[in-house]
């Protein structure tokens, strides 16, 4: 797609179409074809925002010239090409996208991922392996464990106490279940959607992700408090070190401290003492970071400084001891600035889908969407994992007929639902034939509504229909002026000559004179020189007789230029008239004198020197050629009575 904008704001009628009276009445047709007010004004109200009569009138003739070439298009098939068909097919995929979706849905979710982001979340987790694929009965073990996990805990049990003993994530010996703060786009979503649900000291029902089955406790929430640039000094202590380990590294770490009490360089004394090699290079400078990002311990320690350049006295993790010292911090974005990242970071597919299934929604209920129950159960009834699995196939004779749901009298019989369900043929399947018969029902419905849509868009929404039109005008208007002029203007050579031959005069190559030019290399003898010259100027031997007159004894001292000369020529002077007769001026200090016999003619500029600035107006010939040839063989009639109320109610805007 070359040649047009994609327009992404498609509210593109001005508000003085709320009056589809006039939007409705037809302005004229050109050729055959009609234009509406409503697609007039609205290309008119593009190209300007206020009304001149004037400018008006031009744009009428400059739009009917439009149109004009538009019906040339379609006349001679450009709008049958596979080129064509494509391209605009491009364009209408790229525009429907819009209609095809909840876009206030898009921007609900984009507000909460926003205000999740502003808020940070201090929570707990147990969990209960149940990976995706598990067998039913495994996976209502799971889901019942997790429940008695829960009474334990509501029973008075410590939250840490009972996580070490059996939770099934690997990181548990470490922080008993403690996952510290986080906030958007750091966890699982189902994980992320329920700890954002809850209140502060809740603790959750059992919440399904890939991994299994999660309690949740949120232990606090905040708001956000942006991101901070630390520096730090580690001494490490792996886990289960020996308690002496850990003494040394304490020792170590409180002397590196008494020395930043005492003055020394934060940077010198990382790069000698830090155990954390990569950051020690750099001074102990590490990369910005948030909540979720990097050890709670060590991001409240972190965040307890109050200014840059402050650091911490030492601070003990699960890594080992640290000195931090702020260098930098910035606040949580605004809206404006965080809404691109978000954008990016939620899964594009998934928002889509989204919001597609909110528009199915929305669209169910305007179509009086209607299901058959009586053939919905008969699937239930009929379909198990053989048939899902793709080994076996329904039984065509006791399919329900007719239709299995209808909505915009359009119909999905059950015939087509069983050949969809046979087509599936799942690996596996971790639900109930019923639950998997649903959601099968809702993705197959979903797309014919939304192929049904999106046949009928031109038809539901003018402001569509309009779009389309333009785009449908604009490719056909490039095409054919691309052939017409602009590639015929560079190509057609032969043209191009013929345009020249009738416009060369227009082009006056150098002007030359015809005569003498005379220079005397020598001073204080001008009046005696140009006595001379005028003396001996017609004599065929003037040159023998002037310099025997003026320097006999130097032959080098005369320069005669007999003949024709350029006007250019650097030995005339700059202001010299082009006139017959005798001029006496100075070349280089020296006298001289020109004797202008004749002015022939300026030559032409040869055709290749003028070709490049040719093309452009061999253009403009070819656009005015052809809207003449336009305006004789297609027929314009215009409504002048539409169009005074058009003008009226510009005028009126």
């Amino acid at each position: 797609m070359r040649h047009l904008p994609v327009i992404l704001v498609l509210s593109l009628l001005p508000d003085l179409l709320s009056s589809q009276d006039i939007g409705r009445k037809v302005l004229m047709t050109v050729a055959g074809d009609t234009i509406t007010a409503a697609e007039f004004i609205r290309m008119y109200r593009k190209s300007s925002d206020t009304f001149n009569l004037k400018e008006f009138e031009n744009y009428l003739d400059q739009y009917i010239v439009f149109k004009l070439k538009v019906a040339d298009a379609v006349s001679k098939g450009y709008d049958t090409t596979k080129s064509f068909r494509d391209e605009l097919s491009g364009y209408r995929s790229q525009i429907s996208a819009n209609y095809l979706s909840d876009k206030d849905v898009k921007e609900k979710i984009l507000r909460q991922a926003y205000q999740r982001l502003m808020t940070e979340i201090d929570a707990w987790h147990i969990l209960v392996a149940c990976p995706p694929g598990s067998k039913p009965e495994d996976t209502l073990a799971a889901w019942t464990k997790t429940l008695e996990i829960k009474a334990r805990i509501a029973g008075g049990e410590p939250f840490d106490k009972v996580a070490r003993s059996v939770s099934d994530d690997p990181s548990v010996r470490l922080n008993g279940g403690h996952l510290g703060y986080f906030t958007a786009f750091q966890m699982i979503t189902p994980f992320e959607d329920a700890a954002y649900r809850m209140k502060k000291g809740e603790i959750s029902e059992p919440v399904r992700t890939p991994y299994g089955y999660h309690l949740i406790m949120v232990s606090d929430i905040r708001p956000s408090r942006g991101k901070i640039r630390v520096a730090h000094i580690m001494r490490s202590v792996p886990s289960n070190s020996d308690p002496s380990v850990d003494k040394a590294a304490e020792d170590t770490i409180k002397s590196v401290y008494r020395k930043l009490l005492a003055g020394e360089s934060f940077s010198d004394l990382a790069k000698k003492y830090s155990d954390h090699r990569e950051s020690a290079l750099r001074g102990g400078e590490l990369n910005w970071f948030g909540a979720g990002e990097i050890s709670t311990d060590f991001a409240e320690a972190a965040f307890s400084l109050k200014a840059d350049g402050d650091f911490t006295a030492p601070v003990r993790t699960i890594y080992g001891w640290h000195i931090i010292k702020r260098l930098e911090v910035k606040p949580p974005p605004s809206w404006e600035e965080a809404r691109g990242t978000l954008e990016e970071r939620i899964s594009g597919s998934w928002l889509q889908a989204e919001a597609e299934r909110s528009l199915v929604r929305k669209l169910k209920k305007e179509y009086n969407y209607r299901l058959n129950e009586r053939a919905m159960n008969w699937f239930v009834e009929n379909t198990d994992t053989l048939i899902i699995k793709g080994y076996n196939k329904f039984n065509k004779n006791s399919i329900p007929p007719g239709p299995l749901c209808t909505y915009a009298g359009q119909s999905i019989t059950s015939a087509e639902f069983a050949k969809f369900i046979e087509s599936k043929a799942a690996e596996s399947i971790s639900e109930e034939p019923a639950a998997y018969l649903q959601r099968m029902l809702d993705l197959y419905v979903s797309d014919h509504i939304l192929n049904y849509e999106n046949r009928v868009l031109e038809s539901k929404y003018p402001e569509f229909r309009l779009l389309m039109k333009e785009f449908h005008d604009g490719i056909l208007l490039f095409d054919i002026s691309q052939d017409k002029v602009w590639n015929r203007a560079a190509e057609d050579t032969a043209g191009l000559k013929q345009y020249y031959e009738r416009h060369k005069k227009e082009y006056p190559g150098q002007q030359f004179y015809e005569g003498t030019i005379c220079i005397l290399e020598q001073r204080g003898m001008e009046k005696k020189f140009y006595k001379e010259f005028m003396k001996y100027r017609n004599a065929p031997d003037m040159e023998k007789r002037l310099l025997k007159s003026v320097s006999p004894a130097n032959d080098t001292l005369l320069k005669v230029i007999r003949g024709t000369f350029p006007a250019s020529d650097p030995r005339l002077p700059a202001d010299l008239k082009p006139e017959k007769g005798i001029t006496k001026f100075y070349a280089g200090g020296y006298p001289a004198v020109v004797d202008i016999k004749d002015i022939p003619e300026k030559e032409p500029l040869p055709f290749e020197e003028v070709k490049d600035e040719l093309i452009p107006l061999y253009q403009e010939w070819l656009e005015k050629e052809w809207i003449e040839q336009l305006r004789a063989a297609f027929t314009v009639k215009t409504d002048n009575a539409v169009l005074s109320e058009i003008k009226k109610m510009l005028s009126d805007v």
